[in-house]
């Protein structure tokens, strides 16, 4: 079963490097890899990133699962710990899943000050010749001070069956911290 989850799996990776906004520091730079896979069952996202920003260093983590039944009942996690950031929270996720990608249940924020949160996300995959477009929204609120906000979207362009070359962009808000990413790499599907 193992082997059936990280098979058609693809591995991304990008990298940057940019002078930094303070000449006293080294220059900023961050390197990515993350591994990704998403079936009519089930989908996973596995990031890990590498940064230097102003002579600081960061590691940032996103784990999200995501397990979806015949009957449309989903369950899931998310595991956000962005330190360059200083966003960090885990939800424990369940509801339902409408056939036109709607989903819509619960979220339980754990850690210090745990919550539950009503949940609301959006997600569309097109597939037009070689190119391969995915956006992704999700929205979890308890409707009075707690908030989090997930914005995605992919755009793969296919060299062959298993080399693809892609932009991304993602947009995290939490506690009133919010967090924009912005790459262009390069997967491949083991």
């Amino acid at each position: 079963m193992l082997k059936e989850i990280f098979l058609a799996s693809i591995i991304s990776t990008s990298i940057s490097l940019k002078t930094s906004n303070d000449d006293t520091k080294p220059h900023d730079y961050e390197f990515m890899i993350q591994t990704e896979k998403k079936t009519d069952n089930y989908s996973y996202y596995i990031k890990r990133d590498w940064e230097r920003e102003l002579g600081n260093n960061y590691i940032d983590n996103i784990l999200q699962f995501k397990y979806i039944t015949k009957k449309n009942i989903y369950s899931g996690l998310d595991l956000i710990d962005k330190e360059s950031k200083n966003i960090d929270y885990l939800t424990l996720n369940a509801g339902y899943k409408f056939k036109n990608g709607i989903q819509s249940g619960i979220s339980i924020k754990t850690g210090t000050h745990s919550s539950i949160l009503a949940s609301l996300a959006y997600d569309k995959n097109i597939q037009k010749e070689k190119t391969e477009y995915l956006f992704s929204s999700s929205i979890k609120s308890n409707l009075d001070n707690e908030n989090i906000f997930n914005l995605k979207f992919d755009i793969k362009r296919w060299i062959n069956n298993k080399i693809n070359l892609f932009v991304s962009g993602k947009y995290i808000y939490f506690d009133e911290k919010d967090d924009f990413q912005f790459k262009i790499g390069a997967g491949i599907k083991i």
